[in-house]
């Protein structure tokens, strides 16, 4: 495969996660419509690891085309070794650390810098949006579909965007222009890109993208820096384990 192929997918991998996800999420929209349930899209924050997951699926296959074309494989990227593990995962949780501080006062910074010092009273704008478009009766089957998948979903998302991101996009652009900011960078954007279907609001879509994209540049250059995927992977695990909880929270509450 020549450089100009491995770029294109390069391009490709960074940012086909976007239009898929607003694919997926207006095909469940339509679907969930059709079963009776009267909701504002794009709907609520605990539906989004259904949207998410059947997105990752079909992440999980085009990279795995990609790669097997290019004679390599996603345990290749990952570089699991069993004799590592123990490290990779005191790794994880530092990396979380090192990333969480930064993502917080960004956070923090961008509220600052829309709304100034009243920035704690917009929380609920920024963070939850109108709070009558979540006030519906969630059907019992829904919340126990939701909270299955959540169980499931660290496992998957976790390990295909870290994959995606830096484990094939940022090495590509890198080896391709040259530039390791530039290669840091672009996979960072589609990564913020795709956080922004988490957002209750348009505000919140504002403040995820900013946050998202410094997330992304600081696990750029840890991959980078420490050539080593999986502990980004623990990392990314450990935050998709505390995301995941809110549809089983709704279901231990029987909403």
């Amino acid at each position: 495969m020549g450089v100009g192929d491995v770029l294109k997918n390069a391009w490709l991998i960074s940012f086909i996660r976007f239009p898929l996800l607003i694919i997926i999420l207006l095909i469940f929209f339509v679907l969930f419509q059709l079963c009776g349930l009267k909701f504002h899209f794009p709907f609520l924050l605990e539906l989004s690891t259904l949207y998410f997951t059947v997105v990752n699926v079909i992440c999980f296959y085009l990279l795995n085309r990609i790669l097997k074309k290019e004679g390599r494989s996603i345990k290749e990227l990952i570089d699991f070794r069993s004799d590592r593990i123990g490290k990779d995962i005191v790794f994880g949780f530092l990396w979380l650390l090192v990333l969480y501080i930064p993502f917080i006062i960004v956070i923090m910074g961008t509220m600052f810098v829309m709304y100034g010092t009243g920035l704690f009273n917009h929380f609920q704008t920024v963070f939850v949006g109108d709070e009558n478009n979540f006030a519906f009766a969630r059907p019992g089957w829904l919340i126990w579909l939701t909270a299955s998948i959540s169980l499931a979903f660290p496992f998957l998302n976790a390990p295909i965007e870290e994959l995606m991101y830096r484990g094939y996009a940022q090495p590509s652009f890198i080896q391709t222009y040259k530039k390791v900011w530039l290669g840091i960078t672009i996979p960072s954007i589609g990564f913020a890109l795709q956080h922004i279907m988490l957002a209750g609001s348009f505000q919140g879509a504002i403040v995820y993208a900013v946050a998202f994209f410094v997330w992304g540049i600081g696990g750029g250059i840890i991959f980078y820096r420490q050539k080593r995927l999986f502990p980004l992977i623990v990392c990314h695990f450990i935050v998709n384990i505390a995301f995941s909880m809110i549809p089983i929270m709704f279901l231990a509450m029987g909403a």
